[in-house]
Formats: structure tokens, C-alpha cells, sequence
């Protein structure tokens, strides 16, 4: 039985029971988030077809994200990315140069970049409007966090003898390697903190073919915009990819999910 908004019920051994229950209507509607894709000029090709050979790449050594993993759009915390179209040969991302970006007319609360480094984590200014801001573009492969990590020192360590017992006096000495005979320290572990909006299990190479376990990642970068701002500056950076880049109107909806989230933990 229902009361005061609870559920009340009882249940004897082995007894499964099925409920239905018809939510009221809401009290107060949320508004969603409001997306602005911006119109880019793509100057470099950063992804390619399976089995394709890559021109520039999104790296110097000529790797790419692979385009049978990229959708047109991408979506981050309701945000969304709007990107261009992934195949060999085709450019699909704008290298960072300190060109600005016009913002578009209307009230606008924050403006998200699509980016990764090609080369490293790379600390990166970017201006909004006349405000400087700056952030750390991570490296689009490796690990954005391990554990603690034990570090090894391998040995040569002697080998028993064989089915009979011990070997012959005059036999050679047998070794083998033993990759983890001797703990020497530890590596501390990490966690990258920027938002991963985009991942893939593999990367492809140079020559087309694919290399699995190299992960590829995009992130999503956030920045407020002042009152007034009329255009985002790109960092003097050649070596930050940069795929996309939205304009958001999101502070009725981050207000009303703010209260919706104390009132669910009171």
C-alpha cells in the first residue's frame, strides 16, 4: 500500500512480488541544454578507412583516429559536437595556429572544444573574448590512469636439474631470465583529469593497418564566456587537434539539475 509517497508491502519466504507504479507528473520541467555547433575551417586529416595509408596524420609518425569509429556527432554531457566527415584524405580537424573563431549572436553561457595533443600533454592558452584561459590539451593516446605500479629487476637464476635428480658434477650450469626476481620500487600511480568525450580500443597506422590496443581519445574542454565575448582564440600550438567546437546556453538547465540533485539528497 501506498502512502505518503512510500511503497509499503511484506513478503513471506519465496515470495516474488510485482509492482507497478505511475510516476506523478513533474513539478518542475527541465530545459535542456542548448547546442551551437561553430563552422570550421579543417586544415589537417587526422583520420583514415581501415587499410588506407594516411598523407599527414594526426601525429608526426603518421597515425590516425579511425574513421569507421567516428560518428558525425558526438555527444558530452549534453553537449553536442558536430564533426566532419571521417575518411582517408579528408581534412576532419583544424591544427592550432592562434587563429580566432567567431562565437555566434546570442546568450551564451560557455563554449566546448573538441581537442587533443599530438604529441604529449601540452599546456595550451586559449582566449575568450579578452579573457586568457589556460588548460592542459592530454596526449589522444597512452593511458589516462594506472594503479600503482610495481618496478621489476630481472636476474639470470639457475635451472634444477632434470627427471634424475640432480645434474652431473661436470654439466654446464643452466639459467633462465626471471623478469620479476627483485622488487626495486614502485611507480606511483595517476588519473588525467579532463573529460573523456570520445574513445577507441585501436588507432590505425601509417600504412592503414590497425593497432590494437593503442587507445585514441578526444576530449572536452570548457570555457565561460564572458559577457560581450565575440570570438575564441586558439592556442599557438601546431601540435593540437582541434575537432569540433560548440557554443552552449546551459545555465537554467545546470541550475535546475543542481536542485534536483540536492533535493534527491536531502
Amino acid at each position: 500500500m501506498a502512502r505518503g509517497g512510500t511503497l509499503a508491502t511484506s513478503f513471506s519466504a519465496y515470495q516474488p512480488r510485482t509492482f507497478a507504479v505511475k510516476l506523478a507528473a513533474p513539478g518542475t520541467r527541465v530545459r535542456g541544454i542548448r547546442s551551437t555547433p561553430l563552422t570550421l575551417t579543417f586544415d589537417r586529416a587526422v583520420a583514415t578507412n581501415d587499410e588506407t595509408k594516411s598523407a599527414v596524420g594526426f601525429d608526426a609518425d603518421g597515425r590516425t583516429l579511425p574513421a569507421e569509429m567516428l560518428p558525425a556527432e558526438v555527444t558530452y554531457s549534453g553537449v553536442r559536437f558536430r564533426l566532419a566527415p571521417a575518411k582517408t584524405g579528408t581534412p576532419d580537424a583544424v591544427t592550432a595556429k592562434g587563429q580566432s573563431v567567431a562565437l555566434p549572436a546570442g546568450k551564451f553561457d560557455r563554449v566546448y572544444v573538441l581537442a587533443a595533443s599530438a604529441d604529449g600533454d601540452q599546456k595550451a592558452a586559449f582566449q575568450v573574448g579578452g579573457t586568457p584561459v589556460e588548460v592542459n590539451v592530454q596526449n589522444w593516446g597512452g593511458f589516462i590512469g594506472q594503479w600503482d605500479s610495481r618496478i621489476w629487476k630481472s636476474k639470470e637464476v639457475p635451472v634444477g636439474g632434470g627427471r634424475g635428480g640432480a645434474a652431473p658434477a661436470n654439466a654446464p650450469q643452466r639459467t633462465r631470465t626471471d623478469e620479476y626476481a627483485e622488487m626495486t620500487g614502485l611507480q606511483p600511480g595517476y588519473i588525467k583529469p579532463a573529460p573523456v568525450a570520445w574513445f577507441a580500443s585501436h588507432r590505425h597506422a601509417a600504412d592503414g593497418s590497425n593497432e590494437p590496443y593503442a587507445f585514441s581519445y578526444l576530449f572536452a574542454y570548457a570555457f565561460d564566456v564572458p559577457s560581450g565575448a565575440k570570438t575564441l582564440t586558439l592556442p599557438d600550438n601546431d601540435k593540437i587537434r582541434i575537432l569540433a567546437i560548440t557554443a552552449v546556453e546551459e545555465g537554467a538547465a545546470v541550475t535546475a539539475a543542481s536542485t534536483l540533485f540536492d533535493t534527491l539528497g536531502k
